[in-house]
């Protein structure tokens, strides 16, 4: 598998005003990283795109979810788990430890149009009940009509 790992780090140290949720809410980081099976896929073939979503801070975080595009007009070929909502799949990843991490992998059946495709991911988690925003990432494949 020839494989593009773009990575884009995100960290939210986090002051809560609740008077039930502490002082403050530090360490909490996430990254996103995506990888093509192929980075020059042919129109029907199928390309798997890897999202993995990696606690890179010292706490526990609740509800990772992460959002990743479909392309216009491409097909999720296998359902990974997650909700296909228009152009997005949303995927509900549960907590995550510091220092792990969790993948989805996300089959597609490439379409048209030729050319550069940009393929984005972000993800949010949270501490307790405040909202950790985690980052976006992005990168492309050049979609070719035959090898």
């Amino acid at each position: 598998m020839r494989t593009l790992t773009v990575t884009t780090l995100a960290a939210a140290g986090l002051l809560c005003l609740a008077p039930d949720a502490g002082a403050t809410r530090a360490g909490s980081h996430l990254t996103v990283t995506g990888q093509a099976s192929q980075l020059r896929p042919v129109v029907g073939a199928v390309e798997t795109v890897r999202w993995t979503v990696t606690n890179t801070g010292d706490g526990h975080l609740d509800h990772v979810r992460l959002t990743a595009s479909v392309p216009a007009s491409w097909t999720v070929k296998d359902g990974p788990g997650c909700t296909h909502a228009g152009s997005y799949l949303r995927c509900e990843l549960g907590g995550l430890d510091a220092g792990h991490r969790v993948s989805v992998n996300v089959p597609m059946v490439v379409h048209r149009p030729l050319g550069a495709v940009q393929l984005r991911a972000s993800a949010t988690g949270s501490v307790g009940r405040l909202s950790v925003p985690g980052p976006e990432t992005a990168f492309q494949v050049f979609v070719v009509a035959r090898r």
